[in-house]
C-alpha cells in the first residue's frame, strides 16, 4: 500500500521474478521492439531517393510499383537515418484541404514568371488538369514578348490552344490601368483575344488562384539541383519521370496521354 500499487501488480512482479529472475525487474522501453533493417533494402531506398529526391509517401508508392512490399514506416526510418528527412517527434493528423482542378486537359493553363538563383527568369505554361509543363523558357528579362514567345511555342509543339489562361496581375500580363468598362490595350491580352483564349487573371492579393504555378515554383526551388544539366533537362524529367501525389502518383506525361486519347 505504501507504494500505491495494487495487489495484482505485486503478484505479477513476484510471478515474473520466479520465472525470469532479475531480468524481470529491468525497465522495459515502451512501444514496439526495434527491428533491424535489411542493409540491402536500405541501399535500395537510398538509390531511389537519389533519383527522385521526394518524401517517404511518394517513395513508398514508387517502391511498391517496383514490387517491394515494405511499409512506409521502414522507408521513413531509412530516410531519417540517412538525413533525407527530419524525424517527426509528434505525428500530426493530415490537414484536410480542397483541391480545385479542371476535369480535362487543355481547358486551362497557368503561367507566371519565377526568378532563378542565377538571376534569370523562368516562365512555364502548366496544364491545370495534368500538371504537365506544356512549354517553358528561360530569359534574362521577364517581358511580355518573352511570355508570348513561350505561349506560341507551347501551342505549336502540342497542337492545341487552351480554352482559358490564368496568370497573376503582373505588368507582363495585365494592364492595371483600365477604362470605365474594364478594357485596356495590353499586348498580352490582345494576343490572347486573337488566339480565342479567355484570359482569367488571379484575384488581387490571392495567389491561391494560381496555385498550380506556385506549387511548380516550389518544386523548382527544391528539386532543380546538380542532377540536371539545364532547365529543359529538368522539365523533361518532371514530365516523364517524376510521379505526383496530386494526380494519383502518375507522371504528368502519363496522365496527359491517358486523358487525351
Amino acid at each position: 500500500m505504501a507504494q500505491k500499487i495494487s495487489r495484482v501488480s505485486v503478484w505479477n512482479i513476484r510471478r515474473a521474478f520466479k520465472k525470469f529472475g532479475n531480468d524481470a525487474l529491468k525497465d522495459r522501453t515502451c512501444g514496439r521492439p526495434v527491428e533491424q533493417l535489411n542493409p540491402r533494402f536500405c541501399k535500395i531506398v537510398v538509390k531511389n531517393w537519389q533519383e527522385q529526391r521526394c518524401g517517404a509517401r511518394k517513395l513508398h508508392v514508387i517502391l511498391r510499383r517496383k514490387g517491394y512490399g515494405v511499409s512506409l514506416r521502414k522507408i521513413s526510418k531509412v530516410m531519417v537515418a540517412n538525413g533525407f528527412q527530419k524525424p517527426c517527434i509528434k505525428r500530426r493528423k493530415p490537414r484536410k484541404y480542397r483541391r480545385y482542378e479542371w476535369p480535362l486537359p487543355n481547358l486551362m493553363w497557368h503561367t507566371d514568371w519565377y526568378e532563378l538563383d542565377d538571376g534569370q527568369w523562368l516562365i512555364p505554361y502548366i496544364d491545370d488538369c495534368t500538371r504537365r509543363i506544356m512549354s517553358c523558357g528561360v530569359f534574362e528579362h521577364s517581358t511580355t514578348r518573352n511570355a508570348l514567345t513561350v505561349l506560341y511555342k507551347a501551342i505549336a509543339d502540342n497542337g492545341v490552344v487552351p480554352l482559358y489562361l490564368n496568370s497573376d496581375r503582373g505588368t507582363q500580363f495585365y494592364a492595371n490601368t483600365r477604362d470605365k468598362k474594364g478594357n485596356a490595350k495590353h499586348e498580352f491580352e490582345q494576343a490572347l483575344e486573337m488566339l480565342g483564349i479567355d484570359f482569367r487573371p488571379s484575384r488581387p492579393r490571392h495567389p491561391q488562384t494560381n496555385g498550380k504555378n506556385e506549387r511548380w515554383n516550389g518544386i523548382v526551388a527544391r528539386e532543380y539541383d546538380d542532377r540536371f544539366r539545364s532547365i529543359d533537362h529538368f522539365v523533361r524529367w518532371y514530365n516523364s519521370k517524376r510521379v505526383s501525389e496530386a494526380i494519383d502518383y502518375q507522371t504528368p506525361d502519363d496522365k496527359y496521354r491517358r486523358m487525351t486519347k
